[in-house]
């Protein structure tokens, strides 16, 4: 049985540096070799031509997840004021306790 390229791509670009030359290398998954003591895939450096262990911490470009934005809680009826004194209405009030208008 014979190790064969990926059937999948991801899509994302990877970046490493060269333990030999100290080269920065970015890459994707379409450059990719496979051989049997590289299990998980590897790439030549260009400058050094060493062999580079392929994995995916390596990637750069990952999207990031979206930030969840959480609803406040709702109180139910929003306060309410009277409108000729100011003082705020309880939640069963239907006249001021303070002046006693209606709400």
């Amino acid at each position: 049985m014979g190790y064969t390229r990926a059937n999948w791509h991801s899509g994302l670009t990877y970046q490493q540096t060269c333990h030999e030359c100290k080269q920065i290398i970015q890459y994707t998954d379409y450059n990719l070799d496979f051989r049997p003591w590289f299990p998980d895939g590897f790439v030549y450096c260009p400058r050094c031509k060493s062999p580079l262990r392929h994995n995916e911490m390596y990637a750069i470009n990952i999207p990031q997840p979206s930030p969840v934005v959480t609803a406040s809680p709702n109180n139910g009826t929003p306060a309410a004021f009277c409108s000729m004194c100011g003082k705020k209405f309880s939640d069963n009030d239907r006249f001021c306790s303070g002046c006693g208008a209606k709400r």
